[in-house]
């Protein structure tokens, strides 16, 4: 678990998989642009626990960690950071966050995106994360900045929103120097 002044980021674990499903589902609009393939495999809660389940197995494994993020004051879910694609030979993965809409507008992304970037770095002692953010997606942007990721470039034809239109990504990244 990773603690900060107002939240506390936890491994996935069956016990919020419900609680998961249900807010995802909710913000399956808001989300649906760049999460387009975790809501296809949480349809139903039956399926969420799986993807959970897989999550955990993944996360044991140490190919993806994935966390949820809570409100230390209440144990509320409200959101989700992952590190995935990791490559242990350099090591590096790609890292991905969303904060449920009902709390969004309270910079909890910056402070779980600190947190978690200084766990990478210093507790599974990676040399580089990294996140592709759309570029019509302004706040994600600012919250990578502010966490000091480096703007890289552009990546073509990289994503496809909602599995479909096909779009550009920006590439930040967060190294550490010698």
């Amino acid at each position: 678990m990773i603690e900060t002044e107002r939240l506390l980021l936890k491994p996935y674990s069956l016990d919020f998989a419900e609680e998961f499903y249900t807010k995802f589902q909710n913000d399956k609009t808001y989300l649906g642009d760049y999460f387009s393939r975790t809501l296809s495999v949480t349809k139903t809660l039956q399926e969420t626990k799986l993807y959970f389940q897989k999550k955990i197995e993944s996360f044991k494994s140490e190919e993806g960690l994935y966390f949820g993020i809570f409100l230390k004051e209440s144990d509320e879910l409200i959101g989700h950071i992952s590190v995935t694609e990791i490559d242990w030979s350099v090591p590096k993965g790609e890292l991905a966050y969303f904060i449920f809409n009902d709390f969004s507008g309270n910079k909890y992304s910056y402070e779980a995106l600190e947190a978690f970037r200084d766990f990478c770095m210093n507790e599974k002692e990676m040399l580089r994360i990294f996140m592709k953010i759309a570029p019509d997606n302004i706040a994600s942007k600012k919250v990578a900045e502010f966490c000091n990721f480096e703007f890289e470039g552009l990546l073509k034809n990289d994503y496809r929103k909602r599995q479909e239109v096909l779009t550009d990504m920006l590439l930040y990244s967060f190294t550490k120097t010698d």
